[in-house]
């Protein structure tokens, strides 16, 4: 896994999103439960294959927005944590692009 591949991962499944809806909210939500339901945010090796290999930056801020200092997290909770703020932030980053689109044509 590298930057490109998970941005490529995440467009596709927002293209899928916003292909299911017209609904920019509707589309958030899905973006969420698609997140959540990502196969490198359920098992650990695909996350730790996220955190050690893309840019977390998003995926970083998610857990400090969510998490305070004194967590009881592991190692593989917050690694499971920052992948799935990293593919949310991206799948609704490229949503927003795709309704910004649709609103101007």
């Amino acid at each position: 896994m590298n930057d490109y591949q998970l941005t490529e991962y995440c467009n596709d499944i927002a293209k899928e999103i916003a292909e299911e809806t017209s609904n920019f909210d509707t589309a958030n939500e899905q973006a969420h439960e698609r997140s959540d339901g990502s196969e490198y945010v359920i098992y650990y090796h695909k996350a730790h294959d996220v955190c050690q290999n893309c840019n977390i930056d998003q995926g970083e801020d998610w857990f400090s927005d969510c998490y305070s200092v004194t967590h009881s997290k592991s190692y593989n909770e917050i690694a499971t944590i920052m992948a799935y703020g990293e593919i949310q932030a991206r799948i609704s980053s490229k949503l927003w692009e795709i309704f910004e689109a649709r609103d101007a044509a």
